[in-house]
């Protein structure tokens, strides 16, 4: 009697200790069956699937995920936290940079060159550079472009060529 009761036994657990499984099949004729049994003969199987679902994840695994979770939640918080705060810092800065400015005496401009100034200084900088190499004629035309822009616009013109 002992020997049948493991017979039985072994014969209701084989059913279960078997993973079930899906097949898909297709015909000749392109009829597609979707079976928990192999394909039978004249038909192909496309595919084999197993049905047993994923095991439930261990009391240990759960605490694992939930303190990841967790550590995730504290990362992006601290993150947005410090990007607040550097925005915070950059408008202060920038609110503090405003009233610098605002408060601020302006600017003493530099004091400029008259054109007639700088008309002498370039005729005076070409005189300096030999390499140039300039002709007299091309000496006499820059004095008289300096003559010309030193002139008083109200004062007379002495000839037609403004020399």
């Amino acid at each position: 009697m002992p020997l049948s009761r493991f017979v039985l036994l072994a014969l209701l657990l084989a059913p279960a200790a078997q993973a079930e499984s899906l097949y898909k099949c297709t015909g000749e004729k392109g009829a597609v069956s979707i079976q928990s049994e192999p394909c039978p003969k004249g038909m192909t199987q496309v595919w084999k699937r197993d049905t047993a679902p994923d095991p439930e994840p261990t009391p240990e695994q759960q605490a694992a995920q939930a303190a990841a979770t967790e550590a995730e939640a504290a990362r992006a918080a601290e993150a947005a936290r410090l990007a607040n705060l550097e925005r915070l810092a950059e408008r202060l800065e920038r609110e503090e940079q405003a009233r610098r400015e605002a408060t601020a005496e302006p600017a003493e401009r530099p004091p400029t060159k008259s054109e007639c100034t700088l008309a002498h200084e370039f005729q005076e900088a070409t005189q300096g550079m030999p390499w140039l190499e300039l002709t007299q004629s091309q000496r006499e035309r820059i004095r008289s472009w300096v003559i010309r822009t030193c002139r008083d616009p109200d004062g007379p013109v002495s000839d037609a060529t403004g020399t």
